[in-house]
């Protein structure tokens, strides 16, 4: 059990990075490109902003790739850094990395060096505080920055945290403010029930092009398809939870998911999308489809990026219910371990998160997709799973083994390898998920 005095210590060492951008007119700021480093992003760059600072922002699909700086410059890591000891320990500039991904090393900075981290103080950077919310306690050390919790609140959602702890301390804070109004009901987009059923990938509600099903599916809940979702009454937002719940249970899906999405759903009363959970999923279609800017855009408070934004999001859905329909028979069985090989796919980390959360929920599940002649790895199990089986230590001990990188969180990891490693990595992720769960 978390005390105030840890989250204190957590704030005191945010404060410390800063003062550490007050002796700075620019800062160069590198963040990920997924909804929490996208949101982690638009929070320090709307702080060093408002703290008459200069900054240069880039996002990054990890630290595997290069970027650039100079020596008299300070570097802000977001999401990323504390998996990476030996490239944050090679910088020769002053550096700041607020992250929540679990510690895997001592980093021996060259120079002037702020670590925030959640594991550092006790709590659980799997569930109770993202990168973006300790870049939400970071900007709050640069001034007032409470009105960026409800920016918070989409990479809380996009990396399926829980709201206690510094979480439940940001969303007060939201709500306190008048960014954030929590709503009774069922975590789904705003547009047509219809629509918004047959084309939902979080919750996967496997409704896509299964008209008839669709339409049974309203007729039992006694739902009109053609009704807007944000229009529907107490009574009927109660009739279509107990559906999704009743459907969910049906599909095998993991019931921790089911808290996650029914019960509480959150309105974002100061940026263009106003739907907390259709936000979140528009940034991180954005960021998966190479279009950060625009994500950035909208979280930056920009409308005119909203139409591009949407547009994004749809084709990212379709590809990936598409590609949902298409994989599901090439999932292949090995002791401990589901395992997926794709080529050229759109995302593996999507495919990963659905098929753990909605289809396949009791063994973890790799997926791997190579691409441009590299093999990108999601490992992704349930909270009850992870209990047993670290995903984080699996991917770290197995990429290493074939020469590659890996690393990440208990419930949810990954990692970058050759293509021509990938039966001897699966063979060695195998073995060490046999041997935890054991």
């Amino acid at each position: 059990m978390n005390s105030d005095s840890d989250l204190n210590l957590l704030k005191e060492s945010a404060r410390k990075a800063a003062s550490l951008v007050g002796r700075y007119d620019f800062v160069r700021v590198l963040t990920h490109y997924d909804a929490d480093g996208i949101s982690a992003g638009a929070i320090v760059a709307s702080a060093l902003l408002r703290a008459n600072k200069g900054f240069q922002l880039t996002f990054l699909k990890g630290l595997n790739e290069s970027f650039e700086y100079e020596r008299d410059e300070l570097l802000i890591f977001l999401d990323m850094g504390s998996g990476y000891p030996d490239v944050i320990s090679s910088v020769e500039a002053d550096v700041i990395v607020l992250d929540h991904h679990l510690p895997t090393g001592k980093i021996n900075a060259k120079k002037e060096f702020v670590h925030v981290n959640p594991h550092l103080y006790g709590f659980d950077g799997t569930y109770e505080l993202s990168a973006s919310g300790v870049a939400y306690f970071f900007a709050n050390e640069l001034g007032n920055n409470r009105d960026l919790s409800s920016i918070a609140l989409v990479g809380i959602i996009g990396d399926k945290q829980k709201l206690l702890g510094p979480n439940e301390e940001i969303l007060k804070s939201g709500i306190e403010w008048g960014v954030i109004e929590e709503k009774p009901g069922v975590c789904l987009h705003s547009g047509k029930l219809r629509d918004v059923l047959s084309r939902s990938i979080e919750p996967y509600l496997d409704l896509y092009k299964k008209d008839d099903e669709l339409e049974s599916f309203l007729k039992k809940a006694k739902l009109d398809g053609e009704k807007e979702f944000d229009d529907l009454s107490i009574d009927e937002m109660h009739r279509l939870a107990n559906a999704v719940t009743l459907r969910l249970l049906k599909m095998g899906a993991y019931e921790g998911v089911i808290e996650q999405i029914i019960g509480r759903r959150f309105i974002l009363k100061n940026l263009p999308i106003v739907n907390a959970h259709m936000l979140t999923d528009i940034v991180n279609s954005c960021g998966r489809a190479g279009a950060m800017g625009v994500a950035f855009g909208i979280l930056a408070g920009d409308k005119s990026f909203v139409e591009k934004a949407v547009r994004i999001n749809y084709e990212y859905t379709t590809e990936i219910l598409e590609e949902l329909a298409k994989r599901k028979r090439e999932v292949k069985e090995g002791f401990c371990i589901r395992y997926l090989v794709m080529n050229d796919a759109p995302s593996a980390s999507s495919m990963a998160t659905t098929f753990s959360r909605y289809l396949m929920s009791d063994k973890p599940i790799v997926v791997i997709n190579v691409k441009n002649g590299k093999a990108k790895v999601s490992a992704r199990t349930t909270e009850k799973l992870s209990r047993r089986v670290n995903l984080a230590e699996v991917m770290k001990i197995a990429a290493e083994k074939v020469g590659g990188r890996g690393g990440g969180h208990r419930v949810a990891a990954g990692a970058n390898i050759s293509p021509d490693k990938i039966d001897e990595f699966l063979k060695e992720v195998d073995r060490l998920c046999c041997a935890m769960l054991a």
